[in-house]
C-alpha cells in the first residue's frame, strides 16, 4: 500500500540574511549551496516552481525551519502584515483587472 502523501515534498521555512536586509520563504520546496551560490525552490507546487539564486557576496546567513520566529533578527513582518504589489503602487498607478 502506498500512502498518498509519501512522495509529496515537505516545505521548508527558510530565512535568509542578505547584504541589504533579508527575506523569508515559508514554503520552500528545496534549497542548497553549490560553489557559494544559495539556491531556493519556491512556487505553488513542484510543477509551477522557480529556482531563486543568491550570489555568494549577496547572501550572508540562512536558517532552515527555525524554532524562533525571526532567528536572524531580520525584523520580518507577520504574514498578515506583508504588503502585496497593489499596496506598493501609488493610487494613480493601480490597474483594473484587465490591466488598464
Amino acid at each position: 500500500m502506498t500512502l498518498p502523501w509519501k512522495n509529496r515534498p515537505v516545505p521548508y521555512d527558510i530565512h535568509i540574511r542578505t547584504a541589504d536586509g533579508g527575506v523569508q520563504y515559508p514554503s520552500a520546496f528545496s534549497y542548497g549551496v553549490e560553489d557559494g551560490i544559495l539556491r531556493v525552490q519556491v512556487g505553488l507546487d513542484l510543477d509551477q516552481s522557480d529556482q531563486i539564486y543568491f550570489a555568494p557576496g549577496y547572501w550572508q546567513q540562512y536558517v532552515i525551519d527555525p524554532h524562533d520566529e525571526d532567528p536572524l533578527d531580520l525584523g520580518l513582518l507577520d504574514d498578515e502584515e506583508f504588503l502585496d504589489d497593489v499596496d506598493l503602487l501609488a493610487d494613480d498607478e493601480i490597474l483594473d483587472e484587465e490591466g488598464e
